[in-house]
């Protein structure tokens, strides 16, 4: 089995930095990931915003998931331009423009849109209504991360309000379980993710209590997919890290270096001292995120060096990679122009910051695929 610090074999140059992925440990990844949700009986709407790639969300769904989950309105549309025909924007959308993006979009797909407010849900009625319409949402629920989301104890009071706003039909309840990349270990990443999928579950509840009936629990995050899938009254997943992985995922128990199927290619530009380098991979390609739960200790610094033990990616600069010796005895020596590859501590940051990814299969380069344009509506 590889470790941690093992890195890909890639026979063809490619210029540096790059976002190296391993098409065959994509492909098991995603077919674990569907085979689970099956067992389970949930549906699969991976979250896209990790990849923001049209040809890795087009694989998502030829391997069986539902549709797809984004944060963004450029990404819904191009996936929807690319023939992705099921859809969940989660985040609120505010702001007419915004809402007359959503509602052309919702005339060619099905479109689910989010809120956690009031005034948001009327809002989105009022858009669609003027225009004959009506939006399906999900009522977003703070599950304890403390970002968006409304509380548990509110979420019958006010999933009755909006589900009685002309131009809305609430279909569910969904969350960001953030909270539980905090765990200590895989016992408390278990117990925090099927607690958050009780506490999701008795939130539907009571909205049905109180006359509103939905049909989804929706729970999103790749560190408890595995053991909230279980969860009676769970209904939907949307994981989005655990089609390629990363040293967060590594941390939590929930991946190993085989099942990462990322590294980011870098070159050694700099050596100027035998206990430090340069690469030329810094905070445009990297994230300065630490890997979740335990790893800033396991895994300190900003992503692990594959095959250089003793050497740490201690600092990211914007085009720097910071190298420090921190093995014992003395540094072993690197050579200029020497290629090494990272393991990100968050996959997400990575494509998002690179704009652009590199395909291998047994060690050949297959394809290059890039990011959605941002900000761009058609």
């Amino acid at each position: 089995m590889r470790s941690a610090r093992q890195s890909f074999e890639i026979r063809d140059e490619t210029e540096t930095p790059a976002l190296i992925v391993d098409l065959d440990i994509l492909l098991g990844n995603l077919r674990e990931m569907t085979g689970l949700c099956r067992a389970a009986g949930v549906e699969l709407y991976p979250h896209a915003k990790t990849h923001r790639t049209v040809e890795f969300g087009r694989l998502q769904v030829a391997e069986g998931a539902s549709g797809l989950t984004v944060a963004r309105l450029e990404e819904a549309e191009a996936f929807a331009a690319a023939g992705i025909g099921r859809l969940i924007v989660a985040y609120p959308l505010v702001g007419a423009d915004k809402l007359s993006r959503a509602s052309a979009l919702a005339g060619r797909v099905d479109l689910t849109l989010a809120t956690d407010s009031l005034e948001g849900a009327r809002a989105i009625g009022r858009h669609f209504a003027d225009l004959g319409q009506s939006a399906d949402v999900y009522l977003i629920i703070d599950s304890g991360l403390g970002r968006d989301g409304v509380a548990p104890a509110d979420a019958g009071p006010l999933g009755s309000a909006i589900g009685s706003v002309d131009g809305i039909r609430l279909r569910g309840l969904m969350t960001h379980e953030g909270s539980t990349y905090d765990a200590q270990g895989p016992d408390d990443l278990v117990a925090r993710s099927q607690g958050v999928g009780q506490l999701m579950v008795a939130a539907a509840e009571s909205v049905r209590a109180h006359g509103q009936p939905i049909d989804t629990v929706s729970m999103g995050a790749s560190a408890s997919a595995r053991a909230v899938a279980g969860v009676p009254g769970v209904t939907q997943l949307r994981p989005g890290i655990y089609a390629f992985n990363d040293l967060g995922q590594i941390s939590l128990g929930n991946a190993t270096a085989d099942t990462c199927a990322v590294r980011v290619l870098a070159t050694v530009v700099s050596h100027t001292a035998p206990d430090r380098a340069i690469i030329d991979a810094g905070s445009k390609s990297l994230s300065h995120d630490s890997a979740a739960g335990l790893g800033a200790d396991r895994y300190p610094g900003y992503g692990q060096l594959a095959d250089l033990p003793g050497w740490r990616l201690h600092t990211l600069s914007e085009e720097h990679g910071w190298l420090r010796w921190v093995g014992s005895g003395p540094p072993v020596p690197l050579a200029i122009g020497q290629r090494v590859q990272v393991l990100p501590n968050h996959v997400c940051t990575v494509f998002w910051n690179m704009g652009e990814s590199v395909g291998i299969r047994d060690g050949s380069v297959v394809g290059r695929w890039r990011t959605i344009e941002r900000n761009v509506s058609p």
